[in-house]
């Protein structure tokens, strides 16, 4: 009962053992069957055309080495044996007799062997690498990533089954196109730029908008890995991407919630903003109505009054646009721009915010700085986060200036550098690894997605956000973003 008992268990554990040696016994029964063939057809070819011994060695040797081929090492030993047999029978004086020559028959036998040696450790040697290369070709094939290889013409080589869920195109479908005119993929900076740090570092990581085979579009996170040959040569690409369309739609949601909450925030700064060209215009507007209302119209003083109405006019416009931008509820929108305008209209945005909180606002803007691939809503919410955020750090101070300063830079990685630095009470050691994860805060009534916010933004530019304290007192926050190279522009 026990041993029966043992035997279906060993069955449930290893169901294909029986199977497994059923099927060896077959491959090894097929082997002796055409190695008995492939000796015996030979033998009598050389026997009937009275083949001279060296020719039928050789020819000897030729059939071991192809049976040696069918990768059994057993088999080969034996057919080695066997094909010294029948040299010694068929094709040494006398024939059809067995007389052992103790040198030329043990060299035939080693040279056989170890000719079957060699080439069946040389069938393993490549059927396992071809084992092990079909697993990793099927560990590739099971995860949900798009996994592609690209030659260094952006040719596609290899397309997994993630790639084909992603973006819709089969395999051989996408294999042998460019992948970037396949996909019209939409990078965070220029693709020279891109493929510069490639070739130098060995790999990029960023996000992509990538299209889809019915035209919609896929939000990935993307890495990039540079194959080289042993000479150091680059030859192959290959590329590793995160569908992370989801989280961008949800991302996005955030972003214009924080904007409109910004807005809110600053809605007195914008209304004594928009306040003081609407009262210059009822101004001006009364006196041109006066100045043409005399006697003898003054219409020289009427017109300059109504030039000065379109003036304010444009700039209660101006206002309103950058108002307008921040809770616009569009996609990303990825131009070039320069990095010093967002500033000043960031800075307009936020001026009577500095008032109120009695804070001094400077500005350090490098002059002639290479223009920036971004998205000009986007990057002002980022400023303006860091602003507010600076200003209200310093709420507690009483014993020194509260004083901000925001300036831009060039990086020493052919990127720019903007840092808004404050005189408030610093960052708090226990909180410097956390201040941009999601829905973190040290305010009593924040909600944790402005920073955070923050990083994700600058990260789809391609580029880092951090925090550090000032060595007197206060803290810094900066991101920098690639610039555009002049071959680009």
């Amino acid at each position: 009962m026990n041993r029966r008992f043992a035997f279906h268990a060993y069955q449930t554990v290893f169901p294909e053992s029986r199977s497994s040696r059923i099927a060896g016994l077959r491959s090894i029964s097929a082997i002796l069957a055409v190695g008995a063939i492939g000796l015996a057809v030979p033998t009598w070819v050389c026997f009937r055309l009275g083949s001279d011994l060296t020719v039928v060695a050789l020819v000897y040797l030729i059939e071991v080495v192809l049976l040696s081929l069918l990768d059994s090492l057993v088999a080969s030993a034996v057919f080695s044996v066997i094909a010294v047999g029948c040299l010694n029978y068929f094709f040494v004086r006398p024939l059809f007799s067995f007389r052992i020559d103790p040198v030329n028959d043990v060299v035939a036998l080693i040279a056989f062997l170890t000719a079957s040696l060699v080439v069946t450790s040389l069938v393993q040697r490549l059927r396992r690498f071809g084992k092990v290369h079909r697993e990793q070709a099927k560990l590739l094939e099971l995860t949900r990533d798009s996994v592609m290889v690209r030659d260094m013409d952006d040719v596609i080589t290899y397309w997994n089954s993630g790639a084909e869920t992603i973006y819709g195109w089969k395999k051989d479908e996408a294999i042998g196109r460019v992948a970037h005119s396949l996909l019209h993929t939409r990078f965070p900076a220029a693709l020279g730029d891109i493929n510069e740090t490639l070739l130098v570092a060995g790999r990029w990581e960023g996000e992509l908008i990538n299209a889809r085979r019915d035209g919609s579009q896929a939000a990935v996170a993307s890495r990039w890995a540079l194959l080289r040959d042993e000479k150091g040569r680059p030859i192959a690409m290959l590329e590793t991407s995160t569908d992370i369309t989801e989280r961008k739609r949800i991302e996005e949601e955030l972003q214009r919630f924080a904007r409109v909450t910004t807005v809110g925030e600053l809605g007195a700064s914008v209304a004594h903003e928009l306040g003081q060209p609407l009262g210059a215009i009822v101004a001006d507007g009364g006196a041109a109505l006066r100045w043409l209302d005399r006697d003898t119209p003054e219409v020289g003083e009427a017109l300059a009054s109504l030039k000065r109405i379109i003036k304010e006019g444009l700039h209660a416009g101006e206002i309103l646009r950058r108002v307008r931008m921040l809770t616009r509820r569009t996609p990303s929108q990825m131009t070039s721009l320069a990095i010093n305008d967002v500033i000043n209209d960031v800075i307009a945005l936020v001026q009577r915010e500095v008032l109120n909180h009695d804070v001094t606002l400077r500005a350090t803007l490098a002059p002639e700085l290479p223009a920036i691939l971004g998205d000009r809503t986007e990057l002002a919410q980022v400023m303006i986060n860091l602003l507010v955020n600076g200003i209200q750090a310093m709420d507690e101070v009483r014993d020194r200036p509260r004083e901000l300063m925001i300036e831009s830079r060039r990086g020493i990685a052919n990127d720019l550098i903007v840092a808004v630095r404050d005189s408030g009470t610093g960052i708090d050691a226990q909180n410097a690894d956390r201040l941009f994860e999601r829905f973190f805060t040290t305010k009593t009534e924040g909600m944790g997605v402005g920073l955070s916010i923050c990083r994700s933004i600058i990260e789809a530019h391609g580029g880092t956000v951090w925090a550090t304290n000032n060595a007197r007192w206060g803290a810094t926050f900066a991101f920098n973003v690639p610039a555009i190279s002049k071959s680009v522009e």
